[in-house]
């Protein structure tokens, strides 16, 4: 059946839609060219504007969007007045072109877009940098579902590592049973002399008993033998396929920065227009790609720091003008990547940063540094303290402190970093660093103790070991020489509130590094570098700052990611420095309550684990009851944190078992998805102490609870967390 009339406009009107914005997108960045080149790039300029206005005008005029014709004649005319001379561009010339422009998106606003943009990439329609064939195809897959397959290929690179993990032990078992054959060999020939001394029935059970087991012992060895041989091959083709389609998904995850910056401009000229000011703007990002999550968190940054860049760094013109500089400032935006980080430098040619002025607010406000030590580092700092301003809005400094927390707290989360560069009277520049990607890491595994976290393998510069006598002191705290220059050491441990191998004299150092910042971590060993598809937590751990969140493993355990940038802000404040070195001596350390948690589910029994553990309780875990009371008679517990539901031995029967045990006083807390009187009825009778539910979880009242119920182990506690 032929499309209706009706379909036919529709498809026109929305051709005609991408067409011209994608015609607008070159005309704009032409304008923005024009302002502050020479005569030859003025007129290049103009040609570049004229084309694209010209191609625009004829086709509004074809699909009768008489508006469109008309605002896009106008800006012509405007463009032709430049090129011909008849109007300047000092004054109101360039800020009537920008406003001719605005006309002609204003008049474009009620024509229809492709279908799908407006819920694929609210607020892209003008960004610029794609053709309209490129618009057209990413629109067409909605981030939600790349986000799903991105998860998937996760699953599938788990579920290969766990095959992988699989095949080594088929070699194993196929290695041991070599030996058993070599073993049954021997065996036999030992029992050749008995064939003389045992009776004959005997010794013919006995020898048809010998000669079944050694093919049937052949025929297993050889069956192992020929899947380990095939596997290495089959697990290698796999391998190959995850990695085509992650990188595949990657690539459809990446979307270029050029036109992020381009989309910058707008608001670069929308506060030079706000504060007198005239600005031109030099975006050079070539093909600088980064994740589509990374990029909706970095365009507020941009923005922020391009309208305070505009507002606050560049001069007004008499200002330009009496420090010798042209009337129109410039505002540089330039992107590039080097390997799996991504960089954007937003650079002005303004006034830089006012020291002293910066100083005299932060005195006002509390603050007793040194001011002659102050460098860019601790400027910085200064200027990203919650809610710092000097206050004065036609400063060149001004401003420069509003919202910076909020970049930085942006940065952090990204585990990216934000550099200041400044030369008074020259200019500022902030360069920031991020991941092109958040999906997928390299780590480095580190234990402590018991319990293993991860690093990302980006923020690792080296790994040594660490002896009492490598420790120094500088200023009161403790180092570690590397490269020749000290390094702050922390232990671990101590900034996560667990415990170590205590009493070690040598330890291993990881020496992370975060921007300028180095540390060296004091950790207990390094058992190797993984892949890790890093996951959120959930609500229930928001109160985790030091997690950036979880990365199953092949083995079904939960690895805990641990946040750089939160990690140098507690080291910052004097955290782990007092047990760096000590932790290098032996000495004693008292016992706290123990705690058994039982579940069933790996995935809650390592959660429960490191929340507990990182509130400095000795954590032993059991699969479910009947282990719980294989472990309840090795070991003293001063408290039992038990699942509801699970095999074998449910919760109820465990808590029944406590209470007619030798300690039947230890408290219980029971963890159950069913919240309802009937349930808390039935606990109450089996003697718990206290329920959580599970979709109610909440990580700060849990551990309140667990404090309770080790400090007053002789009353019970009736209420749920939640």
């Amino acid at each position: 059946m032929p499309p209706s009339r009706e379909e036919l406009e529709l498809a026109i009107r929305m051709t005609f839609a991408t067409e011209a914005r994608d015609l607008l997108r070159q005309v704009e960045r032409a304008l923005h060219g024009l302002a502050g080149g020479d005569a030859s790039e003025r007129e290049s300029r103009c040609r570049d504007m004229l084309r694209g206005l010209h191609t625009l005008k004829g086709a509004a005029a074809a699909s009768r969007h008489e508006e469109v014709a008309h605002a896009t004649h106008a800006l012509e005319d405007m463009v032709h007045g430049v090129q011909a001379g008849r109007v300047t561009l000092e004054g109101v010339g360039l800020e009537g072109l920008f406003s001719g422009l605005e006309r002609v998106y204003e008049a474009l606003e009620p024509v229809p877009a492709a279908a799908g943009a407006a819920a694929s990439a609210p607020g892209m329609a003008f960004a610029g940098g794609a053709s309209a064939s490129e618009v057209e195809a990413f629109l067409r897959v909605p981030p939600a579902r790349v986000d799903a397959l991105q998860a998937l290929v996760g699953e599938l690179v788990l579920g290969r590592l766990r095959q992988e993990a699989l095949a080594r032990r088929l070699v194993s078992a196929r290695d041991q049973l070599g030996e058993a054959m070599d073993r049954w060999r021997e065996l036999g020939a030992r029992l050749e002399p008995c064939k003389r001394t045992l009776p004959r029935a005997q010794w013919a059970g006995l020898k048809a008993a010998r000669d079944a087991c050694g093919p049937a012992m052949r025929g297993a060895w050889q069956a192992l033998s020929a899947v380990a041989r095939e596997a290495p091959a089959l697990l290698a083709h796999e391998a190959g396929v995850d990695a085509a389609l992650e990188e595949g998904i990657r690539e459809l995850r990446l979307m270029p920065l050029q036109p992020f910056l381009e989309e910058s401009a707008r608001g670069a000229r929308e506060a030079a227009r706000a504060s007198g000011k005239e600005v031109r703007l030099e975006v050079r990002a070539g093909g600088a790609e980064v994740d589509r999550v990374v990029l909706m968190r970095l365009r507020e940054v941009l923005l922020h720091l391009v309208r305070n860049a505009v507002v606050h760094g560049v001069e007004t013109p008499e200002r330009r003008r009496a420090a010798g500089k042209p009337e129109v400032g410039t505002l540089t935006l330039e992107a590039y990547c080097e390997g799996a980080r991504a960089f954007v430098r937003v650079a002005d040619d303004g006034a830089g940063v006012d020291v002293e002025r910066v100083v005299r607010r932060a005195r006002a406000t509390g603050w007793s540094g040194d001011a002659e030590s102050l460098d860019a580092e601790g400027l910085l700092a200064l200027l990203s303290l919650p809610g710092f301003s000097t206050r004065d809005e036609v400063d060149a400094l001004s401003g420069r402190g509003v919202g910076l927390d909020v970049v930085m707290s942006t940065l952090r989360e990204l585990e990216g970093s934000l550099r200041l560069e400044h030369t008074p009277g020259q200019g500022t520049a902030f360069l920031l660093e991020v991941p092109v990607s958040t999906s997928t890491h390299r780590g480095l595994v580190v234990r402590v103790g018991e319990d293993c976290f991860g690093v990302l393998l980006q923020h690792v510069e080296r790994v040594l070991r660490v002896g009492a006598s490598d420790v120094g002191s500088l200023e009161g705290h403790a180092t570690v020489r590397v490269g020749g220059e000290p390094v702050s050491l922390v232990a671990l441990s101590a900034l996560l509130g667990l415990g170590g191998d205590e009493g070690t004299p040598r330890r291993t150092g990881v020496v992370v590094r975060q921007g300028r910042q180095r540390l060296v971590l004091l950790v207990d060993d390094v058992p190797g570098e993984e892949r890790l598809f890093i996951r959120p937590l959930g609500p229930a751990f928001t109160e985790a700052p030091l997690v950036l969140g979880g990365a199953p493993r092949p083995d079904g355990s939960v690895l805990p990611v641990l946040r750089l940038p939160a990690l140098f802000a507690l080291a910052a404040q004097g955290a782990g420095e007092g047990s760096a070195s000590a932790c290098l001596v032996p000495r004693a350390v008292p016992e706290p309550c123990a705690v058994l948690v039982v579940d069933d589910s790996p995935t809650l029994r390592t959660l429960l684990r490191n929340v507990l553990r990182a509130a400095g309780f000795p954590v032993v875990v059991a699969h479910d009851g009947l282990a719980a009371i294989e472990a309840w008679r090795r070991q003293e517990f001063g408290l039992v944190v038990t699942d509801l539901e699970m095999p074998r031995l449910d919760g109820m029967g465990l808590c029944r078992f406590v209470r007619r045990s030798e300690r039947p006083r230890t408290p219980v807390l029971l963890i159950t998805s069913q919240g309802g009187p009937e349930e808390r009825r039935r606990a109450r009778d089996v003697g718990v102490d206290a329920y959580v539910v599970k979709g109610e979880f909440e990580q700060a009242s849990f551990l309140g609870l667990v404090r309770k119920l080790t400090n007053t182990g002789e009353h019970r506690v009736e209420a749920a967390v939640g």
